[in-house]
């Protein structure tokens, strides 16, 4: 037999669906090629993974998630000793260290990490193939969402989502941590945290997925009965009152001053997006925020709105998310309810 004799012979049970199929003759060689082509991955790579249990990549993917023997053997339900031995066979079928010990407990060595991502979208697409018949459905979830988030998330948009979570999938529970100013990049690898969603996510590092959710800018709130800004709010009132500040620390670095002719009178400074209210329908006090949250204010606050006398520009509100979870179902179900509410 020729080559593609011996190809037709290897793969034939795969291919007797196509005999009644009609090709032009560049098809037919370009088919041949082909055949030929998985017929040689075939030979040389079938007898390397017959070689190798699959079970290991599993407890490979909870070493790169936990970094720590230890912990990978409790999510696994082994022993350390068992998990060390699968870490031993693992290193013996690629020929490479894999995980080196350190203060800090096991660091990937560089093979390792180029395999990383790799390794976790097989396992994900393997989870997908061995349930692919069972449809997602919202309403039989019984799971947990966690979100590293701000509060100005929690008023602008989970006051929205939460109802529809509720009526369409009433077993999901969401839990809510602080994202403290940065990307939770370990967290999210860890997998403690789900999806990370801020409007200072610049650079957000390569191994992550990203989207835009939505865009926002400054605007300026007092109350309806304040004592210098009524109707009109121009620079030299603005300038006149005091002025609240929110800051991720709480602290008084003001960025807005560096545009103004003077600096603004700051008398209070908080980390928290949703205290301000209160405080303004008692005081005096002038508040420079997004506007999406300033909106949501007045809503339920005798406030009024306008436009920031400077303009700040506008930021980007991004959720981001890690191979883990990318997926799964559920999440891509939530993230796609995030996205219709925008």
């Amino acid at each position: 037999m020729n080559e593609y004799e011996v190809s037709f012979h290897i793969l034939s049970p795969w291919l007797i669906p196509l005999k009644g199929m009609l090709f032009l003759k560049a098809d037919i060689t370009n088919f041949l090629k082909l055949v030929k082509f998985i017929a040689n991955i075939y030979a040389m790579k079938i007898g390397h993974i017959r070689s190798m249990d699959l079970n290991l990549l599993v407890i490979a993917a909870a070493l790169f998630a936990h970094k720590n023997v230890s912990k990978a053997a409790v999510e696994l339900g082994m022993t350390q000793s068992a998990v060390s031995h699968a870490l031993a066979r693992i290193r013996v079928f690629f020929k490479d260290p894999l995980f080196v010990r350190t203060s800090r407990g096991i660091v990937p060595t560089e093979f390792a990490k180029s395999l990383e991502k790799e390794l976790l979208e097989w396992l994900n697409r393997g989870y997908q193939l061995v349930t692919h018949k069972k449809k997602f459905d919202p309403a039989s979830v019984k799971a947990r969402i966690v979100l590293a988030t701000t509060d100005y998330f929690e008023v602008t948009v989970m006051s929205r989502l939460q109802p529809i979570l509720a009526k369409e999938a009433p077993g999901l529970q969401i839990s809510i941590r602080p994202t403290a100013g940065e990307l939770p990049k370990k967290k999210l690898e860890e997998g403690s945290v789900d999806l990370a969603i801020a409007g200072f996510y610049s650079d957000v590092p390569e191994g992550f997925y990203q989207t835009k959710l939505f865009e926002d800018s400054f605007g300026v709130a007092v109350r309806k009965k304040h004592s210098l800004i009524q109707k009109n709010l121009t620079m030299e009132n603005y300038l006149k009152s005091e002025h609240a500040l929110i800051t991720l620390q709480g602290d008084f670095k003001d960025r807005l001053s560096s545009k103004l002719k003077k600096p603004r009178n700051i008398i209070y400074g908080t980390y928290s997006f949703t205290a301000l209210p209160w405080l303004l329908q008692q005081t005096d006090l002038v508040l420079t925020a997004p506007k999406k949250l300033l909106a949501k204010y007045s809503e339920y606050f005798p406030i009024q709105q306008f436009d920031c006398p400077v303009d700040l520009g506008s930021f980007t509100f991004r959720m981001v998310w890690q191979a883990q979870t990318h997926e799964s179902p559920l999440h891509q179900w939530f993230r796609k309810k995030l996205k219709e509410l925008m």
